[in-house]
């Protein structure tokens, strides 16, 4: 019984430690001046278990535009990294705007339980 209770808390430790080492930024930074730096404006779908892309490429020091639209049930739109976590509704589109400041890989996923597929509903943005 000891060994479960160690191991479990050791299990939540690396996961507490594991959160907090991913990167976070503000979507957009306090006084970002948007008519200094280039734009750039993807449009994006979401239905049933995928993005289309699911695999943005963008040059750093882009405000980046996203237009979601779900045409297919009701969907999240999750990139943590940005604080940003939006719900689209199905035949709606949303716009999220974050600025791509330092270069890296960054995941997003479906954040609003959408069916059996949900958890493979990712994607990935690379700031280059």
């Amino acid at each position: 019984m000891r060994k479960a209770v160690l191991l479990t808390s050791e299990l939540m430790l690396f996961i507490f430690f594991a959160g907090c080492a991913s990167q976070h930024f503000a979507a957009i930074p306090p006084g970002l001046d948007r008519s200094t730096v280039p734009q750039q404006t993807i449009k994006m779908t979401a239905q049933d278990y995928h993005f289309t892309p699911d695999e943005i490429h963008v040059k750093q020091g882009t405000l980046i535009r996203l237009e979601i639209t779900s045409i297919e049930g009701t969907h999240g739109f999750a990139l943590s990294d940005f604080g940003i976590d939006e719900r689209i509704d199905e035949g709606k589109t949303v716009t999220i705007e974050f600025y791509a400041q330092k270069k890296g890989k960054y995941d997003f996923r479906c954040s609003h339980i959408c069916g059996i597929g949900h958890l493979g509903m990712t994607g990935k943005i690379i700031v280059e």
